[in-house]
């Protein structure tokens, strides 16, 4: 390969990764600065999985800048912020968790498959919503900012949080009856 062959080709491979260097997604204005956040859960020495993580600020200054991620098989969510940008802002925190819900759907009993859409239908039109009733895997107490015991303490650096909520439950969510 000709010496020529070597520039062109060095040059060109410049100009194409060029762009990319230093193509750090811009914030909005105000965000502050982001630190790598992880929480892991457990229920049952056992990670949760596909766990909602919400990291609800105790300043509410911050509140417009929210911090969630959802739990891997091995109950550790990753934790982004404005459900983008990698990391939490410094500051105290609020862990609020919610967790996949079991449905009894009582006399109506469960839905049809997707697939059967005359069945669907006509399950759709009969049930009563109103007498279903929803079952968290994780004490109620987690899922509501008031009652948490849950807290961290985001500082600027990597941040690793763990937290054990105990055996699961069957706790009854409450919901408004329409």
């Amino acid at each position: 390969m000709t010496l020529l062959k070597k520039a062109l080709i060095l040059t060109f491979a410049v100009g194409m990764a060029a762009p990319l260097v230093g193509c750090a997604e811009k914030k909005p204005d105000g965000m502050p600065d982001l630190h790598p956040t992880t929480v892991t859960l457990t229920v049952d020495g056992k990670g949760l999985a596909e766990a909602n993580v919400t990291l609800m600020p105790a300043d509410s200054q911050a509140s417009q800048w929210v911090s969630a991620g959802v739990t891997d098989s091995s109950g550790k969510a990753e934790i982004k912020t404005s459900g983008q940008y990698s990391g939490a802002p410094v500051g105290n925190y609020k862990v609020v968790v919610s967790a996949k819900e079991e449905v009894d759907y009582g006399e109506d009993g469960p839905p049809p498959p997707r697939e059967d859409a005359a069945a669907l239908e006509d399950w759709s039109r009969k049930a009563n919503p109103n007498t279903w009733k929803r079952y968290s895997p994780v004490a109620i107490q987690y899922t509501n900012v008031a009652e948490t015991p849950l807290e961290a303490s985001v500082q600027a650096g990597k941040n690793a949080f763990d937290f054990d909520l105990g055996a699961a439950t069957r706790d009854e969510v409450k919901q408004e009856k329409k």
